[in-house]
């Protein structure tokens, strides 16, 4: 019937309807709604595609299309989707520009009209060094390749404000502040921005991969940014550095007077006479980094006698050296090159003395349940005495005890230990340690046990023992009076044990005295005397005598 009629359409009134065609027409163009201007980087904007066919009559296109920008691939999302010819989504734009938008497939793009878009809110400071460029509109922020730079060397690096998408914010005059990984870098105090950029000037003096850090001022609502690691490499051979136990290497260090020491931190350990310790010595640049060295031939130079293994090392890697130093006191110690006669600044050593040999008086034999005294004398390795030296004793065999087991020399060397020799029911040899410094040795002293004769433990008592132990030996059990005299020969405490009660029986026998008197009053401090008195009908059976101190 359409063919009949010859037309094509349908016409009702003044309108047509189109008839579709049986072999519809392919996707060939993008048509764009207007995009308002201006929009801001980051802010999502509404836009608008129609798919065209080659009549530009729209086509049902169901499926993606790539999105960028006339000036690069700054438009998210990269990717839209289109249903039934229609795109109706929401872009943003990475990068501040005048620019289109642009839609696109194998077979078919479109362009939107001209737009401003304008930077986004402040939101950083950027730090560039040489080599790199700032990249507007990328989510790094950041192009090209770091420049290397040189321990100590001053390079020129810029500041931007930017927003979150890395665009300058223009007319802004913000303050800037610097840090750095590099602990010794040298960096300007601070600076200001003009029309959001800063130039400004740094060196970085400790090698490896360094950063720099854009700080804004206090109370801003800026974000402070880090630069990219730039590898900083150690400049030529210029210093010799040596390292005593105790220090560490600190390269980078900015110190410069030889009491602060530069190129290193800590102090050096005190050291002893004779004593090897091993010290280093580094080739450094100007910054204190170890570098290679020249291979000049180096030595060891001190204020006071020495001796050093190897006497010259070859200065290309570290060199280490085993120092011993002759004399006690402060002493200075450095590194010279035999070849320039360039040599370090100086090391400051405290060299002491410790015990390196023992002298020891003491008795042979003594006997149970007396104190004996044990005199010492600690020298150091040049046979010196050592004054305030700590002197430890100790039984490691034996029941005896030392007094006191620590003890610390006097002026000229001495020190007085007491062996305090314990009753035994037998004679035994006690073993005595003495050690002080390096120097150790031990000695014997024999213990008698005199079992028929009077003695007291401990003797002197009171300080020590709030009582003493009074022992003596009967061969027969018999009447015993146990008296103690004061110095003057009066009496001030007595007790009489009837034949075969404790303390007057056959064998040995043991009595307390706590150190009062007749009256349970406490003696004064002296030296008194003790005496038992065996009687039977035929005479004296017993008598003996035996001094003892009390010391409260």
């Amino acid at each position: 019937m359409l063919a009949l009629l010859g037309a094509s359409s349908l016409e009702f009134g003044a309108e047509t309807m189109p008839v579709a065609s049986p072999n519809p027409l392919r996707l060939s163009s993008f048509e764009w709604q207007p995009i308002g201007s201006p929009q801001y980087v980051g802010e999502p904007f509404r836009i608008t595609v129609l798919a065209k066919d080659d009549s530009g009559r729209s086509y049902p296109y169901n499926g993606s299309a790539l999105l960028s920008t006339s000036r690069g691939l700054y438009a998210l999302p990269t990717v839209v989707q289109f249903r039934n010819g229609v795109c109706d989504t929401n872009a943003i734009v990475t990068i501040a520009e005048s620019l289109t938008l642009r839609c696109y497939t194998d077979s078919a793009s479109g362009v939107s009209n001209v737009f401003r878009v304008l930077t986004g809110v402040p939101r950083r400071l950027v730090p560039i060094l040489p080599g790199e460029q700032l990249a507007p509109g990328t989510r790094n922020g950041r192009a090209g390749r770091l420049s290397p730079q040189t321990a100590g060397d001053s390079f020129a690096f810029r500041v931007y404000l930017t927003d979150d998408w890395f665009n300058v914010i223009p007319l802004r005059s913000d303050s800037v502040y610097f840090g750095s990984d590099d602990r010794f870098a040298r960096l300007p105090s601070g600076g200001q921005l003009s029309n959001g950029i800063g130039t400004f000037t740094a060196s970085l003096r400790t090698a490896g991969w360094q950063r720099i850090i854009a700080l804004p001022a206090l109370g801003s609502s800026l974000r402070p940014d880090t630069s990219s690691a730039v590898n900083v490499a150690s400049g030529p051979f210029k210093e010799m550095l040596l390292v005593a136990p105790g220090e560490t290497l600190l390269p980078g260090d900015t110190a410069w007077s030889e009491w602060e020491t530069p190129g290193k931190t800590g102090r050096p350990d005190t050291q002893f006479l004779r004593r090897p310790f091993d010290v280093t010595v580094y080739p450094c640049d100007r910054c204190w980094n170890v570098v290679i060295g020249p291979g000049d031939t180096i030595s060891l130079g001190s204020t006071k006698p020495y001796a050093s293994s190897p006497e010259v090392g070859v200065l290309r890697e570290p060199v280490a050296f085993s120092l011993q130093v002759n004399e006690t006191g402060d002493n200075f110690v450095w590194v010279r090159d035999s070849l320039t006669k360039a040599q370090s600044y100086k090391t400051s050593l405290h060299v002491r003395s410790r015990g390196a040999m023992l002298e020891i008086d003491a008795p042979d034999t003594v006997r149970s349940g007396e104190t004996a005294s044990v005199r010492i004398r600690v020298l150091d390795a040049n046979a010196r005495p050592v004054v305030a030296a700590l002197v430890l004793t100790s039984v490691p065999y034996g029941s005896g005890r030392m007094l006191v087991p620590a003890l610390l020399t006097d002026t000229l060397g001495f020190a007085t230990a007491h062996f305090l020799c314990t009753p035994s029911p037998a004679a035994e040899r006690d073993s005595i340690r003495v050690s002080s410094g390096e120097a150790d040795t031990m000695f014997g002293i024999f213990v008698s046990h005199l079992s028929d004769q009077l003695f007291a433990f401990p003797n002197p008592f009171g300080y020590n023992l709030d009582r003493a132990l009074i022992s003596y030996h009967l061969r027969r059990a018999m009447p015993i009076t146990l008296s103690i005299y004061d110095p003057f020969g009066n009496e001030v405490w007595s007790r009489r044990f009837r034949q075969n009660d404790a303390g007057a029986k056959s064998g040995d026998n043991v009595v307390y005295w706590d150190g009062r008197n007749k009256g349970g009053r406490r003696v004064a401090n002296g030296i008194y005397v003790v005496q038992v008195l065996g009687t039977l009908h035929t005479g004296v059976e017993y008598k003996s005598r035996y001094r003892i101190g009390v010391v409260w």
